[in-house]
């Protein structure tokens, strides 16, 4: 299948490397485009199975649910979770021809059929805001190493952004200017000199911070070393392969795996739970609606209503899949919502939890 269909994903992150990396909104997780040869239903319904599966990977952050034997049914029938679908003939720029293009199918999921399918079958769902990564990376051909930057080593850069662009990892790499330079060395990155790469990460403020190796040489394939920290954890893994497109998407496929474990939440609906959440500093009508539409976009949050207004203090009545320590989790990887202090015990209902928070005024949010 996969010589049959080569896919192309929508990745509308727009980050600038000039300003610090923090936790991004990744728009049309549920979206995917897909090369095909024409628009017969056989060749469609084939796209529409390869899109499938690429979208569970990008939703659960992982292909540990392509796996289950409960997810063999919904791969035969993927169409039902399509909501809708387009043609798009895109012509090649660089070509004189008037025939030149390449047809691409358009494909839209239904975002609660497949994240409801995930959590029937016990699987994680993660959402729309992920924490950004700062890629630290050296380049080792032969011996000859460079730093991975725009500059240097482009056809890298652009491996590593389409392995991210398939599974919704936002990422960024160090500009590399004189002052990335006086800061980091490749022998910095080759002997782990943590000091001055946390000194460069400081820069761009990532929400984790990913450091690796790509090695090859002639006559024994590649290889990468990598290393990612973030949250006060550290988990490091190395991988061999016949090719350097090898070790990149397994590099970032690990990425992906480990930072869902933090991020992406098991649906816990036995433990169901129920809390307030007080949010200041909101004279504004349309700042209520867009704190609402926000904390709808976590995927902790199952439901939510307004319970109170008084003042410049709105009260919303939260149900969650998960409990609150998640929800605590996912707000602080924003810039939304600031914790005032912490969680309590309602006084007149021993088993609610009362938050607060003050909202952060710094635009509109997405």
């Amino acid at each position: 299948m996969k010589n049959k269909f080569a896919y192309l994903l929508i990745f509308l992150l727009s980050l600038v490397v000039s300003r610090p990396l923090q936790a991004v909104v990744v728009e049309e997780l549920f979206t995917i485009e897909m090369a095909v040869a024409d628009q017969t239903t056989a060749v469609r319904l084939e796209a529409f199975g390869e899109a499938f599966k690429l979208v569970v990977i990008k939703v659960s952050g992982s292909d540990d649910a392509l796996k289950s034997p409960s997810f063999s049914r919904p791969m035969q029938s993927s169409a039902r979770y399509v909501k809708q679908f387009t043609y798009i003939n895109r012509k090649d720029e660089n070509s004189e021809s008037f025939d030149s293009g390449q047809l691409f199918l358009k494909i839209d999921f239904n975002q609660q059929l497949v994240e409801g399918l995930l959590r029937e079958n016990n699987f994680p769902v993660w959402g729309q805001e992920r924490p950004g990564s700062l890629l630290v990376v050296s380049y080792d051909v032969n011996e000859t190493i460079h730093l991975v930057s725009g500059d240097t080593t482009p056809e890298i850069i652009e491996l590593l952004d389409e392995a991210a662009v398939k599974l919704g990892v936002p990422v960024l790499f160090p500009l590399m200017d004189l002052e990335d330079i006086a800061l980091v060395s490749i022998a910095d990155i080759v002997s782990r000199q943590y000091e001055n790469i946390d000194i460069l990460a400081e820069r761009y403020e990532p929400d984790a911070l990913v450091i690796g190796q790509i090695v090859g040489r002639s006559g024994q394939g590649w290889h990468g070393d990598w290393e990612v920290r973030f949250a006060e954890q550290v988990f490091k893994w190395k991988y061999r392969g016949s090719s350097r497109q090898q070790v990149v998407d397994q590099a970032i496929k690990h990425l992906a795996r480990v930072l869902a474990l933090e991020y992406a939440l098991e649906d816990h609906r036995r433990v169901e739970q129920v809390l307030l959440m007080s949010v200041s500093s909101m004279p504004k009508f349309n700042q209520l609606i867009s704190v609402q539409r926000y904390l709808e976009s976590l995927s902790v949050v199952d439901s939510i209503r307004v319970a109170l207004i008084s003042d410049d203090v709105v009260t919303f009545k939260l149900k969650l899949r998960n409990d609150a320590e998640d929800l605590q989790r996912l707000i602080e990887l924003g810039e939304v919502l600031e914790q005032l202090d912490l969680p309590f015990v309602n006084a007149q209902d021993d088993r609610q939890v009362i938050l607060n928070y003050s909202y952060i005024d710094r635009g509109t949010i997405n």
